[in-house]
């Protein structure tokens, strides 16, 4: 019995391999369908289900319906006191990095009546905002660091902090690693294991300017302004280059989702990048902006890019995605042997697997692909 589940695993496992590779596609075309003129300039978006909420500098949160992504329509505001650059979104609560005001924890049970729960003033000034399970991780721009216990949100306090060598614009949080992209001094990847002793793992020196960063599994995406980089973290105290891509634009943000990365290049807008072989990443399509793209979130086959005074922009990217994700590994028929091997891949921890993009193979990621796959394709 042995033999036949150990034939039957290798079979899949080579078919899971025939899938990655076979993940890489030709141009793509995004085609916009729709936008929000925010008051101010987005600067971030996260999206929650059908909803959006957009970090839109003094404007504050600005929250919206994205139900159908052709006609989005404002639900709520809320008026944060300085300039909101970033949101990252934990059940009904929104996490706000609010640049001098730090950061603003705020209800969103009912988003056309957002309420404040309660802020943290870090001692700089907010860029990024990171939430893992009870702990919010803000890059504080020239205090590095900041590690934030929100159990109760109403009065949130510091469990620790790490002081970057540089200017902390952008993060990720993996596990209990903390990447955090610093501008001149590039990536510092930081262990959080005990949040009240941070302590600093490696560091990789890109060439330009470290912005933004997404993790997927055992690879770092750095936004490094004039440049796409690929980074092996496999061993975080010895970072490594896989590959890189030079966008048109200034890469400042990064979202990645299977093996597709998507990159918000300012002027640029949005340049799309087949990472299948993180070793060659090679561009997909592009789709242009009317301002400046800042940030990318990706949920399900829609782009939502924070387009500064051009509001929030949302953009259909089916074309640049597998055509039937749930078709793992391929063949044609999304049957049990779909889920047979994705469940091979989940349970050994395989980077394809994290379906959320999350940057974590977890539970959350079988649900989701769970849903997918009894969705099937049509």
């Amino acid at each position: 019995m042995w033999k036949k589940h150990w034939i039957l695993g290798c079979g899949i496992s080579a078919a899971i391999s025939a899938w990655a590779a076979t993940t890489a596609m030709g141009q793509c075309e995004p085609i916009l369908l729709g936008a929000y003129d925010t008051p101010d300039s987005a600067r971030g978006v996260f999206v929650s289900g059908t909803t959006a909420f957009v970090a839109d500098e003094t404007s504050g949160l600005q929250i919206i319906d994205v139900t159908d992504p052709t006609q989005p329509a404002l639900l709520g505001t809320y008026d944060t006191p300085h300039k909101a650059r970033v949101v990252f979104v934990s059940g009904t609560t929104a996490f706000v990095a609010d640049g001098a005001s730090g950061l603003q924890i705020i209800d969103v049970t009912d988003p056309t009546q957002p309420s404040l729960l309660g802020t943290y003033d870090t001692p700089s000034s907010a860029n990024i905002v990171f939430v893992s399970g009870s702990t919010a991780f803000v890059a504080d721009r020239y205090d590095g660091l900041q590690i934030i216990d929100v159990t109760d949100p109403t009065q949130p306090a510091l469990l620790g902090s790490y002081d970057t060598p540089g200017h902390a614009y952008g993060l990720f949080v993996s596990g209990t690693t903390a990447f955090v992209s610093d501008y001149m001094h590039g990536l510092q990847i930081i262990d959080v294991t005990d949040p009240a002793q941070p302590a600093l793992l490696g560091t990789y020196d890109t060439p330009g300017f470290a912005r933004g960063v997404f993790v997927s599994g055992t690879t770092a995406f750095v936004a490094d302004y004039s440049s796409f980089q690929s980074i092996d973290v496999s061993d975080p105290t010895q970072p490594a280059l896989l590959g890189s891509y030079d966008t048109p634009g200034l890469a400042l943000g990064v979202f990645v989702s299977g093996t597709t990365a998507f990159v918000a290049d300012r002027e640029s807008g949005l340049p799309i990048i087949d990472v299948t072989d993180p070793t060659q990443p090679t561009q997909l399509g592009i789709y242009d902006t009317p301002g400046l793209a800042l940030r990318v979130f990706v949920s399900g086959t829609t782009a939502f890019v924070a387009d500064g005074t051009s509001g929030l922009q949302t953009i259909d990217v089916s074309g640049c995605l597998p055509s039937c994700p749930p078709d793992f590994p391929g063949g044609g028929v999304v049957n049990t042997m779909n889920f047979l091997a994705f469940l091979l891949a989940w349970s050994s921890g395989d980077p394809l697997a994290d379906w959320n993009g999350d940057g974590n193979v977890n539970t959350r990621d079988f649900i989701a692909y769970l849903g997918d796959w009894a969705a099937g394709c049509d």
